[in-house]
């Protein structure tokens, strides 16, 4: 019988791959294990694709106003108003990033939806850069007197479509990718709250390194060899982050999606309504 009793615990423990995480599952949706999943292990592909995610995003976001304005021949004020919409987007979608993966997805489901989104973007950008018919037709240097051709409808169509893909991928990276990252700790120990306070220390440095890479690198290319070939690192770098997240897939736990608390909300207000009327009618 204690045999017997020593296997059922062994079982609800995990059968030697440890004791569940609770609210918690694998990449396959199956329950996560402690000592198999979560921690600095996980965590580290998080920093590594954090490294090559903002690199991606600041090498184009810190220069952008001189292509849209040296290339696409979009006026300086227009060039600013383009700029500034795009970042601006980017960030507010990093709520609606966090939101969703928070209520109804995984921080891994939306990371991975959210790179691919910002990866379609960057080839659109890439291949509008690549090829000179879509792209207003370059100013004639010995008739300054003649102004430069804005784009058409349908060559502002394609900088944009490719500008807000890359900006809704952004939201959704920021929104995800430093929850997924925290997610691998154990917050209801001490020792897990050290460690995760130390991954954000880590996240920060990485986060840098990628923009130092950026500003640095990425835009000595398209300054010196072309906004083309800016536009191919940073989509390379984004396709080759989104192996390097996977690549960590059997080591992450995500945190079961809690729904959203706006549902919370109007019930409390729905029971609210229903106990004053009740009240009323006694």
């Amino acid at each position: 019988m204690d045999v017997e009793n020593h296997q059922l615990a062994h079982k609800q423990q995990g059968g030697g791959g440890g004791e569940k995480w609770e609210g918690y599952v694998d990449w396959k949706g199956r329950p996560a294990r402690r000592g198999r999943h979560g921690g600095f292990i996980s965590a580290s592909f998080v920093l590594v694709v954090e490294v090559m995610e903002n690199m991606a995003f600041l090498a184009n976001a810190s220069n952008l106003v001189l292509y849209v304005s040296k290339y696409m021949h979009f006026t300086p004020s227009k060039s600013s108003n383009t700029v500034t919409n795009f970042m601006g987007t980017a960030f507010l979608l990093a709520l609606l990033g966090g939101f969703l993966s928070d209520a109804f997805f995984t921080t891994y489901q939306v990371y991975l939806t959210s790179a691919l989104i910002e990866f379609l973007g960057l080839i659109v950008l890439t291949v509008q850069a690549y090829k000179p018919s879509l792209q207003p037709p370059q100013c004639n240097p010995k008739d300054p007197t003649t102004p430069c051709r804005e784009p058409n409808t349908s060559e502002a169509a394609m900088l944009y479509i490719g500008l807000y893909l890359v900006a809704a991928g952004v939201g959704g990276i920021k929104g995800s990718l430093p929850t997924h990252g925290a997610e691998q700790f154990d917050e209801s120990t001490s020792q897990g709250r050290i460690k995760r306070s130390t991954f954000f220390n880590y996240f920060v440095f990485c986060l840098s390194a990628g923009g130092l890479i950026a500003t640095t690198f990425v835009v000595w290319v398209e300054d010196n060899k072309g906004w083309k070939w800016g536009f191919f690192i940073s989509t390379l770098s984004i396709l080759l982050s989104i192996p390097v997240f996977l690549g960590g897939s059997p080591f992450y736990r995500n945190k079961i999606p809690s729904g959203s608390p706006l549902t919370t909300i109007s019930k409390v207000q729905q029971s609210y309504h229903v106990n004053l009327v009740c009240i009323q009618n006694v």
